[in-house]
């Protein structure tokens, strides 16, 4: 499992997107350099007293109203390390350890496809509300990371945290003490945002992510060597997932497993009797 795990050790069945050297880079380690590459940039910008120039990345629906779209996915990667300070580093490095959890049990697609929906649908949201809710503003990346956190707590909710908590009850504290802190300081676009996000990627994992429709057409019979190679490196990937899933399973329990979960068990068992079974003497 990703949880504990070293910077060069992978253990998802996807394996890393690339290498530098020892490093392996899977998705989560990716956007984590994303992150701090905008960081490092806006950082320089505003120290050149180029601050507007960064500021044109934050989403608002008055930025929208100007034309400028790309703040739907650039918002973000806005950081002032000014006012994040340290909690940019242990923001980072809570999503480096949680998200490759949460990228090893539902693939590296799925991860993808949450974020951008992590990204993108708070954001339409606030924008359709507008005309009720006034301007909200959406800058960093704190309340996304902090959903892909109840991702992995909805994954794994008997995973054990400090003075003996199981993931479970510190989501739900977490969730809370936001909440609070949005309603206090009357932050609504804030707590919608909040609320969007941890439904959104609570809902996502337990659904075991999104898969979208494959096209099939049919192919000549030169291409059936190449099926027949496509199809056993697929059920080597299938049975490399179990590894993890008995793990979660010897630690937590059946009833910790996701539909994903059990639907992937479900599979790799039928392809071990697929194998196992006898294909009948030759006469």
């Amino acid at each position: 499992m990703a949880w504990g795990n070293s910077w060069n050790r992978w253990e998802g069945a996807e394996g890393p997107i690339f290498t530098i050297g020892q490093l392996r880079v899977d998705l989560t380690m990716l956007l984590v350099g994303a992150h701090t590459l905008a960081m490092v940039l806006g950082a320089v910008a505003t120290a050149a007293g180029l601050g507007a120039w960064a500021a044109a990345g934050v989403f608002s629906p008055a930025q929208m109203a100007e034309g400028h779209v790309w703040t739907l996915l650039t918002y973000p990667f806005v950081h002032d390390i000014r006012q994040e300070g340290i909690w940019f580093a242990l923001e980072m490095l809570m999503f480096f350890w949680f998200g490759r959890e949460v990228e090893s049990a539902i693939g590296r697609r799925a991860l993808g496809l949450l974020y951008a929906a992590l990204v993108v649908g708070p954001a339409l949201l606030l924008l359709g509300v507008a005309p009720w809710l006034g301007s909200a503003v959406l800058v960093g990346s704190g309340t996304i990371h902090f959903a892909i956190f109840l991702a992995f707590c909805a994954l794994h909710p008997g995973a054990q945290f400090f003075f003996g908590l199981s993931a479970r009850w510190v989501g739900w504290v977490l969730l809370a003490i936001y909440s609070l802190t949005y309603f206090a300081g009357r932050n609504w676009s804030g707590g919608i945002q909040l609320w969007v996000t941890a439904m959104m990627a609570v809902g996502w994992v337990r659904a075991g992510g999104v898969s979208w429709p494959k096209l099939s057409f049919a192919k000549s019979s030169r291409g059936g060597g190449k099926k027949k190679a496509t199809a056993k490196k697929t059920g080597l990937v299938v049975l490399e997932k179990v590894d993890p899933i008995l793990e979660k399973i010897s630690r937590e329990g059946m009833g910790s497993l996701t539909a994903a979960e059990k639907k992937l068990l479900e599979e790799a068992r039928n392809k071990l009797m697929q194998k196992d079974r006898p294909r009948g003497s030759v006469r």
